[in-house]
């Protein structure tokens, strides 16, 4: 049995890091232009619609997790093969995510280390975290949340205080109809973020109030569905839709150009401090969810030393092998979205639901 416990604000912590984490760095939704915080809000919408959807499959089976359930659905064979697909997609949902900050780093600090030697200082502290177990992530990213809202906050109100924010970057709204709105939505934005909760039904068995803790996943979504529509909506108002939509990492140059009375400047090095932190967490849980799930699909604990060292190898291979650069790793977003996110994120929870109800059903006649 598991014997990691988390609380129901561990859980909230986790999933707004997890969902900012990635999101504000390269922009969400900017395809959408000055229109792209309505497509985020209807895309946190969506999402709050399919997180019921793991929520109802949790609550079906709620001392097992994912890999664990599926077979309780599908059969063995369906199962275990269905928890190998959702095992592989977290390791590399966790590849792209560390190429992201990878990226990151060799653009804004350290533009002449390999890339092979970033990623394995970021995997090795990932990979300890993982090691120590979800509880000691789940306390550390505690400790670190309030500090990452804070700063966060300063940073918005510098921004305003700076008068960098243009009104007229956000206007008019709708200027091309609904069509960019929707199609910035699906499948972008649900799959990225929002549909990614699904790896934490692999952790919903470690709540010691299991539904406090549901409810803390909802708020978490709200929560940063808002944080991640008031970022983006001022990298547009002071980038412009244009420049915020083609560089790289709109908010660090939204931040850049701060200066309140030449005593607040420069502050991106902060940010990007912030960013990191962000993204260690999202690496994290699906790292973490890759190794759990498989540990508890295999039912051996003595291998997990050897699952991470494995798994943290194949993460690295992936995250460098990829793609070429930055540009090319961005353009893979919509196809990862439609072949392996719609599928496993929407569709298959989808199916297992029709059959769990279709089962009770026979069940009920019988």
């Amino acid at each position: 049995m598991v014997q990691s416990k988390i609380h129901p604000i561990q859980l909230f912590v986790l999933m707004v890091l997890f969902e900012v984490g990635s999101a504000v760095v390269v922009g969400l939704g900017l395809e959408a232009k000055q229109d792209a915080w309505i497509a985020i809000l209807l895309g946190m919408m969506g999402g709050i619609g399919l997180f019921s959807l793991y929520v109802y499959l949790y609550s079906q089976f709620p001392t097992l997790s994912l890999t664990n359930f599926l077979e309780k659905i599908v059969g063995k064979l369906i199962g275990r093969t269905l928890a190998i697909a959702y095992i592989c997609l977290f390791l590399y949902l966790a590849a792209r995510i560390l190429r992201t900050f990878c990226d990151l780093l060799l653009t804004e600090i350290i533009p002449e280390t390999p890339i092979l030697v970033i990623a394995i200082i970021i995997m090795i502290s990932i990979s300890f975290g993982c090691y120590l177990g979800f509880e000691v992530i789940a306390r550390t990213a505690e400790v670190f949340f309030p500090w990452v809202m804070f700063f966060s906050f300063l940073f918005v109100l510098l921004v305003f205080i700076g008068g960098l924010p243009k009104l007229e970057n956000l206007q008019p709204v709708l200027e091309a109809g609904w069509k960019p709105v929707f199609q910035a939505i699906y499948p972008t934005i649900l799959s990225f973020p929002f549909w990614e909760t699904i790896v934490f039904t692999i952790f919903f068995p470690y709540l010691n109030k299991q539904k406090e803790g549901i409810v803390a996943g909802y708020i978490a979504i709200i929560f940063s569905g808002m944080i991640i529509t008031t970022a983006t909506t001022i990298m547009i108002s002071v980038l412009g839709p244009f420049v915020a939509s083609i560089s790289p990492f709109p908010l660090l140059d939204t931040i850049a150009p701060v200066n309140v009375g030449n005593f607040f400047n420069r502050l991106d090095p902060i940010a990007l401090i912030l960013l990191i932190i962000g993204g260690y967490f999202k690496i994290t849980v699906f790292f973490c969810g890759a190794v759990e799930g498989f540990s508890s699909l295999v039912n051996k604990p003595k291998l997990k030393k050897f699952t991470i060292l494995i798994m943290a190898a194949a993460v690295i291979s992936m995250s460098i092998l990829m793609s070429s650069n930055i540009l090319e790793h961005k353009k893979d977003v919509k196809i990862v979205a439609y072949l392996l996110q719609v599928p496993l994120f929407m569709v298959i929870p989808f199916l297992l639901i029709v059959i769990i109800i279709i089962k009770k059903k026979i069940k009920g006649k019988k």
